[in-house]
C-alpha cells in the first residue's frame, strides 16, 4: 500500500510525460524493476477504484505458502499520470516480493514524496 504526501514532484514540468493508461504504468513498472511478469502470479489484474483516506494503492499477492495464484492491484481513481505510474511501479514492487524501504527516493519508501524519480514514469 502507498499512501500521499505533500506531492511537489507530482507539479514538476518534465520534457516528456508519464504513460497515458494503466497498462502503460504497467510496462513502465515492469521495466523500471527489469522483470515482466512476477514469478508468483497466476494472473495479474489491475484496476481503478476509490480507496480510503490517502490510500493510493493496494495489492494483494499469493498466500507465501502457495506456489502461485492471482496478483491483485487497485489504484486510485483520478491521480496525475506520474502519480499513478509511481504508484503503480510502487505496487508493482510488492508483486515482485518487495517490501517497503527507508529510502525517501526509492519507489518502496511508503509514501510519495517529492523525491521520487522513476525515469520510467517521466516517459511517453
Amino acid at each position: 500500500m502507498i499512501a500521499a504526501a505533500a506531492i511537489a514532484s507530482a507539479a514538476i514540468s518534465l520534457a516528456a510525460p508519464a504513460p497515458a493508461t494503466l497498462d502503460g504504468d504497467l510496462d513502465a513498472a515492469a521495466a523500471y524493476w527489469h522483470q515482466n511478469a512476477p514469478a508468483r502470479c497466476s494472473t495479474e489484474t489491475a484496476t481503478y477504484a476509490k480507496l480510503p483516506g490517502l490510500v493510493l494503492g493496494q495489492t494483494t499477492i499469493p498466500d507465501p505458502a502457495a506456489e502461485s495464484g492471482p496478483c491483485e492491484m487497485i489504484i486510485e481513481r483520478g491521480l496525475s499520470n506520474r502519480l499513478r505510474c509511481l504508484t503503480v511501479v510502487h505496487e508493482y514492487g510488492h508483486w515482485l516480493g518487495l517490501h517497503h524501504s527507508k529510502d525517501r527516493l526509492s519507489p518502496m519508501y511508503p509514501i510519495i514524496g517529492d523525491g521520487a524519480i522513476v525515469p520510467e514514469c517521466e516517459q511517453a
